[in-house]
């Protein structure tokens, strides 16, 4: 009976450990990797929005070339970064929440409205101070200009654009797939408290026992997450990351570094309370073993009294 529980205890102690991992998991899901409120703080700490203010710089130069609308009137619509933030957080709430979401459509905002108005109004002018009709083909020019305009904001200001993946039968999967996992998050905590109350009902002619195999547990679990962050700090490998456009290249990095280290702390606190375990475990059984010395010699004294 006793090896049987010893054999318990282990197999308890071993699964604690995978639950642990998935424990870590699902709460950096929940709480970081979907929440788009640290997202977006990430990218408003980082340079991620000058550089986008850059590169709207060098578009909207191009397009000024390309339709002779002075670069101006698209800027001066456009490099509100107030306005540019708002509209990239609002881009990355739609993403996130499609993604959690069952009932979500996929959405995005788009800057059109601030194009309308000046380009608008510029093209009236110049039309009318060249005596050309502001007609059906201008309109329809002008239209397109707009359309171009709030295309390059657009591209700018959707960190993840998921109009090539939407159709997807395998992203559509992935996606039931993180909604189920968020769904049932409540599950690996259940898990874990009824693994750690076996192992205590186990432990139960000596409770204290079971703080050496819950400590394990923990402690072999956060390994598996401590290590891996370690190395990709220690490698730099979120700095690594290397994409074509700059702003994005910047958000990347920002964010898989802000990952890394936070899956890191987590990790370390699994560690440290692991091991608050396995020094508790190891307190508790000198003060047990001291106490029966102590009531033994006690009981020594007063048979020889």
């Amino acid at each position: 009976m006793r090896n049987i529980k010893k054999i318990g205890r282990v197999i308890l102690s071993f699964l604690l450990m995978f639950v642990v991992v998935a424990l870590i998991g699902v709460i950096f899901m929940k709480q970081i990797l979907m929440n788009a409120s640290d997202l977006n703080q990430q990218l408003e700490d980082s340079s991620y929005y000058t550089q986008i203010e850059e590169s709207l710089s060098a578009k909207f130069k191009t397009l000024s070339l390309e339709t002779s609308i002075p670069e101006e009137i698209f800027v001066e619509a456009a490099m509100d970064q107030h306005g540019l933030q708002q509209l990239a957080r609002t881009n990355n709430e739609q993403v996130l929440n499609y993604l959690i979401d069952p009932d979500a459509t996929y959405a995005t905002t788009t800057a059109r409205s601030l194009f309308e108005e000046p380009v608008t109004a510029y093209v009236e002018n110049y039309a009318a101070g060249h005596n050309q009709p502001f007609d059906d083909s201008l309109q329809a020019q002008t239209v397109a200009v707009i359309d171009e305009a709030t295309a390059i904001v657009g591209s700018h200001t959707m960190l993840f654009n998921l109009d090539n993946v939407i159709s997807f039968p395998q992203f559509q999967t992935f996606r039931k797939m993180l909604q189920t996992v968020l769904a049932y998050f409540y599950l690996v905590p259940l898990t874990f408290f009824l693994i750690a109350v076996a192992l205590v009902g186990l432990s139960r002619r000596l409770p204290h026992r079971s703080l050496i195999w819950i400590g394990s547990g923990l402690v072999s679990g956060s390994a598996f997450v401590i290590i891996p962050a370690i190395v990709a700090l220690s490698l730099k490998i979120p700095q690594r990351i290397t994409v074509s456009t700059d702003y994005i290249n910047t958000a990347l990095r920002t964010l898989a570094m802000h990952y890394t280290t936070l899956l890191l702390v987590a990790g370390a606190m699994v560690f440290f309370l692991g091991t608050a375990c396995l020094v508790g475990y190891n307190l508790i059984s000198k003060a047990k073993q001291a106490a029966y010395w102590q009531n033994r010699d006690y009981a020594t004294e007063m048979e020889q009294y």
